[in-house]
Order: C-alpha cells, then structure tokens, then sequence
C-alpha cells in the first residue's frame, strides 16, 4: 500500500521528522538539509540542492565524518550555550541547536539561507585543507604537515581552532599553527583525555575569532600573542613535570610508532638545524623516511644478549631495547650494515650518518668558541660504551632536549 501525503513544506518538515522518528533515524545533517529548504521557495530548490552538494559531496570524498565536521564547524563559528554549560555541542543536539530560536538568530539561515550555505562551504574547503595538511591558503604548508604528522588520523579537535583562526594573515595563521603543534605536544605525549580539550578549544575558539575580526595588524598581533601566552604556555607549563615523566617513562610502545617516528624526526631535524645555523626548518620528510635504529638490537646474537645481562645484571635487555634513549635515526642502507652488531662496531656505521643527532652519540665535533655546533653540544651526550646506564642518560637527554624543540614563542 502507498499513502501520498499532500501539504505546504513547513508542514511537510514536522511530517519527516515524525515519520522518521518511527523508522530509520535521519542525522542532523539530512535534518538541517530538510530545514533550509523550508527557507526557500520552490523555484529556488534545485540551487539550494545544487549548493548542498558542495557540503556533502567534498566530505564523501575526503572520508570526513559530516556529523564531526558540523559539530567542530558550530564550535569553531558560533559562541555555544548548552544546556550543560560546557560549551559543547554534541551530535544528537546539533538539530536542537539549530532550531532554538537564539541559535537560529545567530546563523541567519531563515534571512539569509544561500549565505548560511556557502559559509559551511568555505568551512568545509578549509576543513579539508587542514587535514589534508594544507595551510589557510589551501597551499602545501610546513607547520600544518608537522601537525598532521603528530595528530595522525585519530585526533581531530584541533580543527575547531583551525577553523576560528581560518582568516587570519598567513604569517599569523603559521604562526599560530607552530605553537598549536607545540602545545598538542604536551597534551598527546602526557595522554591527557580530550574532554578537557574539547571544552577549552570551543571557549578559545570564540576569542580567537574576535582576533581574527581586527582589522589594526599591530593589535591583532598584540592580542594574539596574549592568547598564546595565556593559554598556551600556562598550559604547557602546568604540564611540565608530567609531560617529563611522561618522556622518563617512555617507550616504543608508549605510542603509535607515527609518534615516536615524528618525535625522532623533530629532535633529529632541530639538532641539525643548530648544527648548520639555519633558523626556518624545512619540510620532516626527509626524517620520517629514516629507519628507527635499536642501538641495543632488537634481535641481538646470543653472545651479544649474554653480554649485556652480564655487564648490567639489574637490566631486563628486553625492557632496555625498546626504551627511548635507545633508538636514534638512521639512513637505510647504514641500518643494514650496523645490523645486530655491538656497540663497538656500529660506532664506526653512526659516524657515516649525516644526522648530527646519531653521530654525536659516538663523538661531538667542536668548532672554534661559540659556534652553533658548540652550543648544540651543550644539550648532546657522546658515550664510549652502550649499558643500561648510557640508555637512562640519553633519555634523560632527549627529555630535555625535547622541551627546546616543543616550546611556545611570540610572534614579533
């Protein structure tokens, strides 16, 4: 049996999502779909299909989450009021948040529908971007790569701020993107759970887009820079002392080893930079193609195993073998060859390394009195032999280097 139902299409909305109600359930976005076409006249409706095509169709694409994108695009745009008072908007209640009579108001779509659409469409465009790893001018971008590289595909909220900061000038979108890396550092790196993010970033987002709203370039930059200050660097701070135990404690299996590869690869890039004297870094992709060495092998011979346990009776090889003081990068073919050998030997494989990192591990070069390869040295550790003690040291080294590498600076 078919029933046709006919009635004007403010009615026809209630019907469908009573209808609804009773079978499969429609997703906020075929909802909010549904109530934009009660904006516009008939004759209007194959454009307003036409342009919601450029939401829907881009996200299909992309294989991003619309109902993620709609939330992270309401926080990211809109100062939010829940019911709880925790800035959040959740997925069963972002229908609910675009109905209520405020919220309605504040996005405009029963005045102004076409441009409600094509701004979700220039938020869309820039959602993409970003995880594609673009900047805010859709170009291949250094610091976005690198936050892309840390984030990997299972962190997403960065977004909102992403999205509230979309408009800025571009040296102050890549600058902010370069303290925002430094500051989601901490957070991933100490696991902190990402309730207490995703509050902050919806509350934060609404200050930095009254930035963005600036027009006077020195005040923009002023206010900017106190929310870097007040936000970022008072959080990282607060996380200090757990993000170095955090890093005292680590492991290969601390993390995706995505992670542990970029962490490598930033400590290893930022040590060669020091070296050379250059300022800008470059592109990590010539890092995170490096082979992740196990100093101590991770499939040593017997004799070599023996060894080990012998020189270092209160160490468990296995433990010690996956710790992070023991691994540094390594060009392949140099991989091959250092092999599971001892120590003794690999030594004279690290200094055909082209990273200064790994082959300051057997030796450090001095030049003249201050030069920038003297400064380096002074965060750098050289060993003679390779027991559990040299591996507890060099950890401690990397943790501490690692604090200059993820730091938060103003922007002149």
């Amino acid at each position: 049996m078919f029933i046709q139902i006919s009635t004007d299409v403010s009615s026809a909305l209630k019907i469908f999502e009573t209808i609804n109600e009773r079978g499969v359930g429609l997703n906020p976005m075929d909802l909010l779909k549904n109530l934009l076409f009660t904006q516009v006249s008939p004759s209007e409706f194959t454009m307003l299909k036409n342009e919601w095509k450029k939401i829907t169709g881009p996200l299909e694409k992309g294989k991003e989450k619309p109902l993620r994108f709609l939330r992270y695009y309401l926080m990211a745009n809109f100062k939010i009021q829940s019911k709880n008072n925790d800035a959040l908007v959740r997925e069963d209640e972002i229908y609910d948040w675009f109905i209520d009579k405020k919220n309605a108001a504040l996005c405009e779509y029963k005045e102004k529908p076409f441009e409600f659409v094509r701004k979700i469409i220039r938020n869309v465009k820039s959602y993409l971007d970003f995880s594609s790893g673009r900047g805010s001018d859709g170009n291949t971008n250094v610091p976005m790569e690198n936050l892309k590289k840390l984030c990997g595909g299972a962190f997403s909220l960065h977004y909102i701020l992403l999205m509230a900061v979309a408009n800025f000038p571009k040296p102050l979108f890549d600058h902010f993107v370069e303290q925002l890396e430094s500051f989601l550092f901490y957070y991933i790196f100490t696991k902190t759970p990402t309730k207490e993010l995703e509050r902050n970033f919806s509350v934060w987002a609404d200050e930095l887009r009254d930035i963005a709203t600036l027009d006077d370039a020195a005040a923009q930059r002023q206010k900017l820079n106190e929310f870097i200050e007040n936000r970022f660097q008072a959080s990282m701070a607060a996380k200090t002392n757990e993000l170095t135990d955090a890093l005292a404690r680590y492991t290969i299996r601390s993390m995706q080893q995505y992670r542990t590869r970029y962490f490598l690869a930033k400590l290893t890039q930022h040590v060669d930079m020091a070296y050379k004297g250059v300022k800008k870094p470059g592109s990590l992709d010539e890092y995170t193609v490096l082979e992740m060495e196990h100093i101590l092998p991770n499939t040593p011979e017997a004799e070599l195993r023996q060894s080990f346990t012998h020189d270092n009776p209160e160490a468990d090889y296995d433990e010690y073998k996956n710790r992070l003081g023991n691994f540094t990068l390594l060009e392949k073919p140099i991989n091959i060859v250092a092999s599971n050998n001892f120590f003794e030997t690999k030594k004279v494989e690290y200094r055909k390394c082209q990273h200064y990192l790994t082959t300051s591990i057997v030796e450090l070069n001095t030049v003249g009195n201050d030069s920038s390869i003297n400064r380096i040295n002074e965060h750098l550790q050289s060993f003679g032999e390779w027991t559990a003690k040299s591996i507890d040291e060099r950890q401690a080294m990397l943790t501490k280097l690692a604090k200059h590498v993820w730091n938060t600076s103003l922007i002149d």
